[in-house]
């Protein structure tokens, strides 16, 4: 059966659904998750596509040009959440559109004026889970720019196949836990996101994957879904929705959402898990959904005398060809703050393991230090002349010890001293958020040497 035969086929099993609301021009989601298939094992890599049914919920036509790049990509990923964290397992290659049926699964749809060329206004396209994983329509990550969806077609490797799971979703079998699935201690979910050049250029690219939570076993019995598709809903959603087990939310997982300037979506995620015994381990997640520049590292801030011990990391493998690298980030605290940092800089190798799109890395350590918030900072991986290198994120921290005042910067806290001057102008010097005390925030200036002076005289109480 040929691929359009088959969509068709796919096209006329789909029940139509509410309609949802977009944004102006054109919009596409991912109005369902559908399959998924498993291809195979090799060297104890499973491998996985999920098929995706998209919705144009914007008021234009959406491209969907076959043999040029005026058509959207297709990305799949599996995730799990674990003892208070999410993880990413899995990503895929990119699944390339080639034509769009005109379904009504969002609502009512207004077909095309050019047929299969675009998606109607309103309207639904489905790509099986077999289409979505055919390796000859499958191209790298590393060929998109996904804050303007541009990419140059023909892609780099393009009916290009391989074993089982060449360009798929990659799973580690040790990475599926069927009993802790069953025993609730685990929750895995698939996410599709779909990028395409005039939906970005519209400004629509916030709402562009979907989730849906998954039962998964490596032998290939007993997979498939759990629960419906939870539309414009990225991955990392899920860990407040199901952070404590299926339909448990977790109250203290808090995400934020960030459109940054000229470049993408990123969201960032913390959680702490409080084990009852003085200590506290905080986890960190950022999901970069679309963002070219990507993410080099992440600096958490730690109160007076919190401590941090017991790192950890976790990325998600490239694959199949893909030019970058997997050595894992480091972690270390330095002048008050945690730092996770990727491996090199862009300067030093423009293909180290940076937090690129379509990906989630997740950090953690412990502290002997209850929660409070404060902001972390969010380091971009790519220099952009002119533009910001970080970003600020709300976040949860280690509050540390209880000080006088915010001039109480070094030990013996409850006593304004010669060594709190010395720790200020050490911070101050080194661009460090210790000694950032006044407005404006992210800049340490002689707004800040004001203030600290002011403090510092003010005395503890």
């Amino acid at each position: 059966m040929s691929g359009i035969a088959l969509k068709s086929c796919i096209a006329l099993c789909a029940a139509a659904g509410a309609a949802v609301a977009g944004g102006t021009g054109p919009d596409v989601i991912v109005g369902d998750l559908t399959g998924p298939t498993q291809w195979g094992v090799v060297n104890g890599i499973s491998s996985y596509s999920i098929g995706t049914t998209s919705c144009n919920v914007g008021t234009a036509e959406l491209d969907w040009i076959s043999n040029s790049n005026r058509h959207p990509v297709i990305g799949q990923n599996i995730f799990r959440i674990i003892d208070g964290r999410i993880e990413q397992l899995g990503q895929s290659y990119l699944k390339h559109g080639f034509f769009a049926l005109q379904g009504n699964l969002c609502g009512a749809c207004t077909p095309s004026s050019v047929g299969g060329q675009a998606l109607g206004v309103g309207c639904s396209d489905p790509y099986g889970s077999g289409l979505n994983g055919s390796q000859g329509g499958l191209g790298p990550k590393s060929d998109i720019d996904p804050s303007t969806g541009f990419f140059a077609w023909p892609h780099s490797q393009i009916n290009q196949g391989g074993d089982a799971i060449f360009k798929r979703c990659q799973v580690a079998l040790a990475d599926l836990d069927y009993d802790a699935q069953q025993a609730g201690d685990v929750t895995y979910l698939g996410e599709a996101l779909y990028v395409a050049a005039d939906d970005a250029m519209a400004g629509n690219d916030a709402n562009n994957a979907s989730y849906r939570l998954m039962s998964l076993r490596p032998n290939g019995e007993d997979f498939g879904w759990n629960g419906s598709t939870q539309r414009t809903k990225p991955a990392i959603m899920a860990w407040a929705d199901h952070g404590l087990g299926v339909n448990q939310p977790d109250p203290n997982v808090d995400i934020n959402t960030f459109d940054l300037p000229d470049d993408g979506v990123v969201f960032v995620g913390s959680n702490v898990v409080d084990h009852g015994d003085g200590s506290y381990t905080y986890y960190y997640a950022i999901e970069n959904l679309t963002s070219d520049r990507g993410v080099g590292a992440l600096r958490i801030p730690l109160g007076p005398g919190a401590s941090a011990t017991s790192f950890y990391f976790n990325d998600v493998a490239y694959h199949s060809g893909e030019p970058y690298d997997n050595t894992d980030w480091t972690a270390s605290v330095d002048g008050g703050e945690v730092v996770f940092q990727s491996p090199e800089t862009f300067a030093e190798n423009a293909d180290t393991n940076a937090l690129r799109w379509g990906s989630l890395y997740t950090f953690g350590f412990t502290s002997s230090e209850p929660p409070m918030k404060g902001a972390a900072a969010v380091e971009y991986f790519k220099p952009l002349m002119g533009a910001d290198a970080e970003f600020a994120a709300d976040v949860w921290v280690p509050q540390g010890l209880e000080i006088c005042n915010p001039a109480d910067l070094a030990e013996p806290f409850f006593e304004l001293d010669i060594a709190d001057v010395v720790e200020f102008l050490r911070a101050f010097g080194a661009g460090d958020p210790a000694a950032d005390l006044a407005a404006p925030f992210g800049e340490n200036d002689i707004a800040d040497v004001v203030e600290f002076l002011r403090v510092f005289g003010a005395g503890c109480p």
